[in-house]
């Protein structure tokens, strides 16, 4: 289960992929020398794209979930524990949250909301 801060915040449905941000690097060329010198800086951290879907059995109950994982925005790090058990330290959310163009839409005896969001790895 995905979890942030030790919080199923993710709902149900949950895809977690992460990609490292390219690695800093400072390249110097010389006039007169051939080829060229590469200093490496250190990684960047990555990004978590993450695809899930909110239920609910009320509306009231629905935005109240959406309102908790925005309440997360607030650029303090966490743990964040994807799907496959590994724990990322300093992860942030942004509040980068996107729910599907057709909004909530019924599930069974509540209500379902799919979404998308992005959150950052510093190291």
């Amino acid at each position: 289960m995905v979890t942030f801060n030790g919080e199923n915040i993710f709902g149900s449905a949950v895809r977690l992929q992460h990609v490292a941000r390219p690695r800093a690097q400072q390249v110097v060329a010389f006039f007169g020398v051939s080829g060229t010198q590469v200093l490496d800086g250190g990684g960047r951290g990555r990004a978590f794209f993450i695809r899930g879907v909110l239920t609910a059995p009320t509306l009231e109950g629905l935005n109240a979930m959406e309102a908790r994982f925005h309440d997360y925005a607030d650029g303090t790090a966490r743990v964040l524990v994807d799907n496959r058990g590994r724990a990322w330290s300093n992860v942030v959310f942004r509040g980068e949250f996107v729910p599907d163009p057709r909004g909530a839409v019924p599930a069974g005896s509540g209500w379902a909301l799919p979404y998308r969001a992005v959150f950052h790895g510093l190291t």
